[in-house]
């Protein structure tokens, strides 16, 4: 199973830094539905702060494969989809015409 993640191929680095962010965006918006529920915090008060905390995990990602891995076509193509998110974000979110 392992071996699996170990790819060498910009296209699997592209495939996998476009899925990664869907659970870690699942996982802080359960987190934060859970700690407005319980009255730890108010919530989020700006909740495209979660798209952006749901790129921890390319970030993550990146650091293994090109330090540890040394798997540079693999984390190219993981920064180019965390780049391609970016823009997307700061379009829909910041964009002043």
């Amino acid at each position: 199973m392992l071996q699996f993640f170990k790819k060498n191929n910009f296209l699997f680095g592209l495939g996998t830094g476009a899925f990664l962010p869907l659970p870690v965006f699942g996982f802080f918006w359960l987190l934060d539905q859970l700690m407005k529920s319980t009255g730890i915090w108010h919530g989020l008060h700006q909740p495209q702060n979660i798209y952006l905390l749901s790129l921890v995990g390319n970030l993550i990602l990146l650091r293994i494969y090109f330090i540890n891995l040394k798997s540079e076509k693999t984390a190219r193509g993981i920064l180019l989809m965390t780049l391609v998110y970016v823009v997307i974000f700061f379009v829909i979110y910041y964009h002043r015409l």
